[in-house]
């Protein structure tokens, strides 16, 4: 079984976000020890403020071992 943690809309500094979100994840291991990964997306809110968005992935590689990386993103890479 496989582990998510989002985080969105935080007003956090991006890079300080990103690593206790890292730190966060890493409780979810056990979950799916064979690969992780995380995306940080800044963006701006409605209301026109800075805010940032992390997904992090803990995977169990049960199918395509090789090719299973995630978070899947698209081909620009913008979209998680």
């Amino acid at each position: 079984m496989c582990g998510i943690l989002a985080v969105l809309n935080s007003p956090e500094d991006p890079e300080e976000l990103r690593a206790r979100v890292v730190a966060l994840a890493k409780t979810l291991r056990h979950r799916g020890p064979d690969w992780s990964g995380i995306h940080l997306q800044k963006v701006k809110s409605s209301n026109g403020r800075a805010v940032a968005n992390v997904l992090a992935h803990e995977r169990l590689a049960i199918v395509d071992p090789q090719g299973g990386a995630q978070p899947l993103l698209n081909e620009e890479r913008g979209i998680a």
